[in-house]
């Protein structure tokens, strides 16, 4: 929903053309800086906001590029869907420590869920793509500002990863049920 948004304002595969890098290897590049950043955020201190917001950079210039450019291809669909869940899992990560671990896990079921449901929805024949809230745009911009959050005010860390975990999980059921409902009346 963010980013389709976002691509009403901003013409973001002009900008794709323009980038002489593979999509693929921006894709990569996300997963890698979302990963390298884990042990940089949980031994050395380094701010996790940093980590977040090149990593979703990279992520989401890697489609900007392939569509400005016409490199589109579904390898490089799936593997930037591949990807994004393990540097979903390392946003998630950076705030190993700070908050109960069960809740990390939840928030992490709650974040492949929805993905999942899309997926699985659309294997089927269905359209999921703005169905529901807290699709991936909107998880990654609000992780980030619970990294940039906690910079300032630490003790909002675990009330807003709670909220997080809350929203995640209302939207994957939300996002599950609306696909069975269409699944089951086609």
């Amino acid at each position: 929903m963010v980013s389709e948004k976002l691509r009403r304002v901003v013409n973001l595969d002009r900008l794709g053309r323009r980038i002489p890098l593979s999509p693929n290897l921006l894709t990569l590049a996300s997963g890698l800086v979302a990963w390298g950043g884990v042990p940089l955020v949980l031994i050395y201190g380094f701010p996790p906001w940093l980590f977040i917001l090149v990593s979703g950079l990279l992520d989401g210039l890697d489609g900007a590029v392939a569509r400005g450019r016409g490199v589109a291809s579904r390898g490089g669909a799936f593997l930037d869907s591949f990807l994004d869940r393990y540097s979903d899992a390392a946003y998630l990560a950076y705030f190993w420590g700070r908050v109960d671990p069960l809740m990390i896990y939840v928030a992490l079921v709650g974040t492949y869920a929805i993905s999942y449901a899309r997926c699985r929805g659309e294997a089927l024949g269905v359209e999921v793509r703005g169905v529901g809230f807290m699709e991936r745009g909107e998880r990654v911009a609000y992780l980030f500002l619970v990294a940039v959050a906690a910079s300032a005010f630490p003790l909002l860390v675990s009330p807003l990863l709670y909220l997080y975990t809350a929203l995640v999980s209302a939207a994957a059921l939300y996002r599950g049920f609306a696909v069975f409902r269409r699944l089951s009346f086609k």
